[in-house]
């Protein structure tokens, strides 16, 4: 079995002949891996900001085959194509009893070794899952999209965008610009990314999909004012987790605006200026996938959505063999790569 190992801070290591997974931990499914894209979380943990030692898997992102089902839980089936997501959790504990299953349980107890792996196990069992099956008009790369996917219709809900509404999006990434256009297929005609790398910034260009304002413009908040009205978008999205960005983000913002908050921040806000809060009466929510949105029918919204709007966001990506994966981190960092997906198949 082949493996891309992340053995420290900064240094990945093809491992090429690893033992095959031979004994399922109860209530999990085995999949042979065909793709695993890169999260920002990975690159949160390539660079220490998360700790190696405390994950039991790395990478999430994936799509595959099953070729152990388990006890067969939730329909799922040997042979059955399927990729990641959070699609089912207990409804019993604290977290699922007050509204917030996207915190029923860890992905550490749900992948072991996760989608950097030609194999891997994934819970799925009759109180929890971590994957969906997918449908034949979604290829097998475009399914890593998946995942993120339904994290980024957890910022779109939380945003509760209405049709004329105005709304900036902070974060050129993956996740924002799978957000933005999310929000646009909800009928928001005026979505506005924001970054500052004129790599990034370009490519989003080309896709076409959304307006960018260049931040590092003397006149950037002019030309948000401009787009947006005199006072300011009614909605933030803040997917960068820099903390001057969130400063910005109160500024651009109108009065009784919402800011939500879907990034990671990794310091304290010492200099970030709160009186735009009160002043504003500003609503800042959080926003945390993935997030268990099911139809009536108890199947996954989240794939619905990527078939509808798949034809955009396969443009994110970019195709690495496994043996690039140095080169598809590297990338991502540089922004090169909107999207990186490391194929194993």
């Amino acid at each position: 079995m082949r493996k891309v190992a992340l053995v420290d801070y900064g240094k990945i290591v093809l491992q090429e002949n690893c033992e095959s997974i031979q004994v399922l931990e109860p209530g999990t499914v085995k999949i042979d891996v065909t793709a695993c894209s890169i999260c920002g979380s990975d690159i949160a943990l390539y660079h220490g900001k998360r700790s190696i030692q405390e994950e039991r898997y790395f990478g999430h992102e994936f799509s595959g085959v099953v070729v152990d089902a388990g006890d067969g839980a939730n329909g799922i089936k040997v042979g059955m194509r399927v990729a990641s997501e959070l699609s089912k959790t207990c409804g019993r504990c604290w977290n699922c009893r007050n509204g917030l299953p996207n915190y029923c349980k860890s992905m550490n107890d749900a992948l072991l070794p996760g989608g950097f792996s030609e194999e891997t196990l994934v819970l799925n069992n009759s109180e929890y899952s971590f994957i969906s099956s997918i449908p034949d008009s979604i290829d097998d790369i475009t399914a890593t999209l998946l995942e993120p996917t339904n994290c980024a219709y957890r910022i779109a809900r939380r945003a509760n965008v209405k049709h004329g509404e105005t709304v900036v999006v902070f974060g050129m990434g993956p996740m924002g610009l799978i957000a933005a256009r999310i929000i646009k297929s909800m009928g928001v005609d005026v979505v506005v990314g924001v970054d500052n790398s004129k790599m990034r910034l370009e490519k989003v260009r080309q896709l076409g999909f959304v307006d960018v304002v260049d931040s590092n413009d003397e006149n950037w908040q002019d030309q948000i004012f401009e787009i947006c009205g005199a006072k300011g978008a009614d909605v933030i999205l803040e997917l960068t987790g820099a903390l001057p960005v969130l400063q910005s983000s109160f500024q651009v913002v109108r009065p009784g605006g919402r800011i939500i908050v879907g990034s990671v921040y990794n310091g304290f806000a010492d200099k970030v200026e709160l009186l735009p809060i009160m002043r504003k009466e500003l609503k800042i929510l959080g926003a945390k996938g993935p997030y268990p949105y099911l139809k009536t029918d108890g199947t996954s919204a989240a794939v619905d959505i990527l078939v509808k709007l798949q034809d955009d966001l396969k443009k994110l990506i970019t195709v690495y063999d496994y043996k690039d994966s140095q080169q598809a981190f590297d990338d991502m960092i540089s922004g090169a790569a909107i999207k990186p997906v490391i194929r194993f198949r």
